[in-house]
C-alpha cells in the first residue's frame, strides 16, 4: 500500500519536473534565438539546432515519465481514492479487457512517439508550436 503511493508521489514529481524543464527549455530557446538575432537580423529566432540544444534538458525527464507510467499501468498502480462511490450511486466496473487495450494502445503511442522523435518531428513541433506561443504574446 505505501509502494503505491510512494510511485504515484515520485511519478508526479518527475512530471512536475518534466513539465518545468519544458517551460527552461522555451525560455532557452527564446533567449539563444534572440541573441543570434541580434547578430544577424536575417537568422530566424528560431531554428532546428537551437530547439534541439534546449530540449536535451526536458528529454529525459519526459522519458522516465513515459516509463514511470507504463510500469504503473503494468502493474495497475492506482489511486485507491481516485475511484470511489459516485454521488447517488455507484462506480460501475470497467469493460473486460480495457486494461489490455490500454496497455496496447499505449504501447503504440510510445513507438510512435519514438518514431516521431527519430526523424526530427518532435523539433519541428516544439519550433513551430514556440514561433506561434511567441507570437500570440507579441515577443516574436
Amino acid at each position: 500500500m505505501k509502494r503505491k503511493k510512494l510511485f504515484l508521489i515520485l511519478q508526479s514529481v518527475v512530471c512536475v519536473l518534466g513539465a518545468l524543464a519544458l517551460i527552461v527549455a522555451v525560455l532557452l530557446v527564446y533567449r539563444a534565438g534572440s541573441e543570434a538575432h541580434a547578430l544577424d537580423p536575417l537568422t530566424p529566432v528560431f531554428s532546428q539546432h537551437i530547439v534541439g540544444e534546449s530540449l536535451k534538458l526536458a528529454a529525459p525527464l519526459l522519458f522516465i515519465g513515459l516509463c514511470m507510467t507504463a510500469v504503473g499501468l503494468l502493474l495497475g498502480v492506482q489511486d485507491e481514492k481516485g475511484l470511489g462511490p459516485v454521488k447517488g450511486g455507484k462506480v460501475e466496473n470497467r469493460a473486460p479487457g480495457g486494461k489490455t487495450l490500454r496497455t496496447v494502445l499505449l504501447i503504440a503511442a510510445a513507438v510512435l512517439l519514438i518514431a516521431g522523435i527519430l526523424n526530427g518531428s518532435a523539433r519541428d513541433v516544439f519550433v513551430k508550436a514556440a514561433k506561434i506561443c511567441t507570437e500570440c504574446v507579441g515577443l516574436g
